[in-house]
């Protein structure tokens, strides 16, 4: 029964014309890759060719992206500019305004002073009309 298992003499001849065809293509492959794996352009392997095509692909799509990208930080970058250049504008105005109230607080409490005075003033050219006597007229 060992025996009827064992190849015979034209399938092993089958088999080895098959691992020599396989040998071959593998060579062959190997060769067609070598120039692509050594850094060199231009091989002539249609599946390497098809990967470099899609790698420059989505070299170009990243590059646009890259290019959008900044595009974007630099309307950012403007636009923190800007933001920036107002809030310098706003604190100076928001200065000169806190410097006007003060000012005009000075103003209002020298004129609150003076109100106070005039009450005084007035309270007491009051008393002093109270104590006149008028002059007797009837003699």
């Amino acid at each position: 029964m060992a025996e009827q298992n064992r190849p015979d003499a034209r399938e092993l001849e089958e088999m080895a014309e098959r691992d020599r065809q396989l040998a071959g293509d593998a060579a062959h492959d190997a060769d067609v890759v070598r120039p692509a794996a050594a850094g060199r352009p231009g091989h002539p392997h249609p599946d390497i060719a098809a990967a470099d095509h899609l790698r420059a692909q989505d070299d170009v799509r990243t590059f646009d992206r890259q290019r959008s990208l900044a595009e974007d930080s630099g309307r950012v970058a403007e636009t923190l500019s800007a933001s920036a250049e107002q809030l310098r504008e706003n604190r100076e105005r928001i200065e000169q305004i806190r410097e006007e109230a003060h000012e005009r607080t000075g103003h209002v409490q020298a004129l609150a002073g003076d109100a106070a005075d005039l009450r005084e003033q007035t309270h007491q050219a009051a008393e002093q009309v109270r104590d006149i006597e008028p002059p007797d007229l009837g003699r």
